[in-house]
């Protein structure tokens, strides 16, 4: 009797911990007069991660307090993130903030079931090398047709395919334990 108590609990944190994904993950692939090349990794809380594509683009998870941000960088501006301008910026976290808070209910004892407003396990970004080289964010003067420039050169996504959140605690923030990911980056051939 006493380990299926123990049992049952240990059985319902793996559950919300090791979280499986909701979203397909996508195709990478090249498209007309586009390139595309496919990273994979595993991170733990903490570590950087960095990689670098066939196209000399660099993609980077930085660590946070509870996950990790996502850049997108190329040599010889390592400390630039040329990902910078993917929307949104204000109010909804943006899907390049990779935090374990996103996958759990407002006060941390369950899954998110969309009580929290926040992206899932598909996380989808822009970049360019003009990003700070004549298109920056200038708030509200930063114009539709300068994000669609940046959406035009580069675009990328990074999934969520497996990852372990730490254990459930009411009114406490969720943060990750660990990640394993695969992510995409497309840009122009020539």
């Amino acid at each position: 009797m006493e380990t299926k108590m123990l049992f049952l609990p240990l059985m319902l944190w793996m559950a919300l911990t090791a979280q499986r994904p909701q979203e397909p993950l996508p195709a990478c692939a090249p498209g007309a007069g586009r390139r595309a090349d496919q990273i994979r990794g595993e991170v733990t809380k903490g570590t950087a991660f960095n990689a670098s594509s066939a196209g000399g683009w660099v993609l980077k998870l930085v660590p946070v307090e509870a996950g990790w941000f996502l850049e997108v960088t190329t040599k010889g501006r390592e400390q630039e993130d040329l990902a910078r301008l993917t929307p949104p910026w204000h109010f909804v976290p943006n899907a390049r903030e990779i935090e374990g808070w996103h996958f759990r209910n407002e006060d941390n004892t369950g899954p998110n079931e969309g009580s929290v407003d926040a992206p899932q396990e598909l996380r989808e970004f822009i970049f360019s090398p003009e990003v700070g080289r004549g298109i920056e964010y200038n708030g509200s003067a930063t114009t539709s047709e300068e994000i669609a420039k940046v959406e035009a050169f580069g675009r990328g996504w990074l999934h969520l395919d497996e990852f372990q959140l730490t254990p459930p605690r009411k009114g406490e923030r969720a943060s990750f334990a660990w990640l394993k990911f695969s992510a995409c980056l497309t840009w122009p051939a020539a």
